[in-house]
């Protein structure tokens, strides 16, 4: 089904605190929903049977309408044209949709490179390095001395142990999207060295080829929930 205004504010603390920039949780719904209707619009002339290659999608149809089957954290989605469809049992989150939509419409064409690069290094990320290094903190934070807690749980997600360069005690590459490798680093807590666990997230050099700003540090933070959930 479509997604509504009302779905989505009921994900919004519901607070009108403004930090969104909107004067009230209603108003941001408003533009969310507006801004998922326009991503719509903007793949509804694709042809998906020639996207689906390049953003590591698999192409379908169900009574001759075409969508995508495309890997989200390891579920299995059907992304149409004006719906997105979710695995019995997990339930759907309008803010899902507009992330997808994004990477459905970059239309990709280029693998990943292999080579990891800061979120700073990205074009215009200035003013949206805050809220990265904010979601870095809480995950260091919540696994503080729980180094194995994290390793058990990035598996469940699929995450696979890599050796970069670097002295960090745990490497992790996380595949959320096809086309969208993290890598993780985490350093755990030295409390002799008063030294805190910290954690960098690093992406691939070919990232803004697939999402833009919003929708990788969305990508984030839906890492950061599913693991310190």
């Amino acid at each position: 089904m479509p997604h509504t205004v009302m779905e989505v504010l009921k994900t919004l603390p519901r607070t009108n605190c403004g930090e969104c920039g909107q004067a009230t949780c209603l108003a941001f719904a408003t533009q969310v929903i507006n801004a998922l209707d326009a991503l719509q619009e903007k793949v509804a002339p694709l042809d998906l049977a020639s996207v689906a290659p390049g953003i590591g999608a698999r192409y379908d149809e169900e009574i001759g309408r075409p969508f995508l089957r495309l890997s989200y954290f390891g579920h299995n989605l059907q992304v149409f044209k004006d719906e997105v469809r979710y695995p019995e049992g997990i339930e759907a989150n309008p803010w899902d949709a507009i992330l997808l939509y994004n990477y459905m419409a970059s239309q990709g064409q280029t693998e990943p490179t292999g080579t990891w690069i800061t979120f700073q290094s990205l074009p215009n990320s200035v003013s949206k390095t805050k809220t990265l290094k904010r979601l870095e903190g809480e995950l260091a934070a919540h696994f503080a001395g729980k180094q194995s807690q994290l390793e058990e749980t990035a598996a469940r997600l699929g995450a696979e142990p890599v050796q970069t360069a670097g002295d960090a005690d745990l490497q992790l590459v996380f595949h959320p999207l096809p086309r969208v490798p993290v890598l993780m680093l985490f350093w755990e807590a030295d409390q002799e060295e008063d030294f805190p666990a910290q954690v960098h997230l690093l992406f691939d050099g070919n990232v803004s080829d697939y999402l833009d700003l919003e929708s990788l540090l969305f990508l984030v933070e839906q890492l950061a929930d599913r693991l310190m959930a």
